[in-house]
């Protein structure tokens, strides 16, 4: 708000200071809060920093438009744009109101002269209000929301697409990459799934590969309630007791209810994240290119070449509860993939599929192929 006597649009006089005081910082006090003047700021800083922080931070902000002051505008602007709400509208009563924000909510207040006890009372009642819903009064940021989401590279990618290349000295054998949900794409022979050196599947409910296996592979009755932890029990079984595996170690269990739902014939489990006590899990990223070539190794190995495996499909291992960078990862994956194809020419193996969960994937992926020479792209998406 402008500060002492000014003359408003009108050519009137109005003492903001009597404004300040009589109208608006008795309802802040009300809510608890402490009622600050960008004038009263005390700070060694930039003052316009230590405005836009104020701006950014407040719980209330309470914006004085009656004069059309541009600085006071400016201030509005940079309000709705740091931060959803609460922003608190006033103008005395009869005064202009720009065309920009004619749907937002103004309180009116009278003139100086006039009883200030309703605005008062309706200032208040809004600021308790916006405190306890946390509504969004703000307009810009609804848009701000969707920009944001549309430049967030690490959201999941809800659309199938395919994109694939061809070795060059060998036609037949394909990497595609491969956007969207892994369960809407079907008949791909073996996923492997990146794992703890413990071996433990996570929860069902988990938001990541392993739970999203371990329950679509579960048996369960027609109410969805699992009956058999099929995946589970049989990594468990692989286990024999031990409470860990070496790095790089890969087992493989059948695919459970997976199999008829989706054609899965395998699942590899890759030992590539070790837990570190009091830090969490820590993706083993020297061991990437060693579990990739165990994978594909034990595709070419029996069962799987009698049993006819053509396909297997790699998430970005080691990039979720792991925390391993995505572009190493990629590089690896590729280079680990177009090395074996090209080396095992008489290999049974016709497809190995990247999943992309986001943008962030899909762009490595997309980088590591276009720079792998003995790779080239022969297809747009499906």
């Amino acid at each position: 708000m402008p500060f002492g006597k000014k003359v408003d649009a009108e050519g009137k006089e109005i003492d903001f200071d009597n404004i300040f005081y009589e109208l608006i910082r008795e309802p802040i006090l009300h809510a608890g809060l402490k009622p600050i003047r960008c004038d009263e700021i005390e700070s060694s800083g930039s003052i316009h920093e230590d405005m836009f922080e104020h701006l950014a931070t407040a719980a209330v902000a309470v914006v004085d438009l009656t004069s059309l002051n541009p600085n006071v505008f400016y201030e509005l602007g940079a309000r709705h744009a740091l931060t959803k709400g609460v922003t608190v509208l006033i103008r005395k009563r009869g005064g202009a109101t720009p065309f920009n924000i004619q749907d937002l909510r103004i309180i009116e207040y009278p003139s100086e002269n006039g009883r200030l006890s309703e605005s008062r009372e309706r200032i208040q009642h809004f600021i308790e209000n916006g405190l306890k819903s946390g509504d969004v009064d703000s307009p810009i940021q609804p848009v701000l929301e969707k920009v944001r989401a549309a430049h967030d590279q690490s959201r999941r990618i809800e659309e199938l697409q395919q994109i694939t290349y061809r070795l060059r000295d060998h036609p037949s054998k394909a990497i595609e990459i491969r956007t969207g949900d892994l369960r809407k794409w079907l008949g791909i022979d073996v996923w492997v799934n990146s794992e703890n050196t413990n071996m433990q599947m996570a929860r069902f409910y988990d938001r990541n590969l392993s739970a999203m296996i371990r329950y679509h592979g579960a048996k369960k009755n027609v109410d969805g309630e699992i009956l058999e932890d099929t995946i589970a029990a049989e990594l468990a079984e692989k286990m024999k007791g031990r409470e860990s595996v070496a790095l790089g170690t890969v087992f493989d269990t059948s695919a459970g209810a997976l199999a008829e739902t989706h054609g899965v014939k395998r699942v590899f489990h890759v030992a590539l994240v070790q837990g570190v006590p009091g830090e969490g899990y820590r993706a083993a990223r020297e061991m990437v290119d060693t579990c990739v070539e165990r994978c594909l190794r034990r595709m070419d190995a029996e069962p799987g070449r009698s049993a006819g495996w053509r396909s297997i499909a790699f998430p970005m291992i080691g990039t979720g509860s792991g925390g391993e960078d995505v572009n190493h990862v990629a590089t690896v994956l590729v280079g680990s993939v177009a090395g074996y194809l090209q080396r095992e020419a008489t290999s049974p193996i016709e497809q190995v599929i990247l999943m992309a969960w986001n943008q962030n994937d899909l762009h490595a992926c997309v980088r590591a192929l276009d720079e792998t020479p003995t790779t080239e792209k022969s297809g747009g998406a499906a």
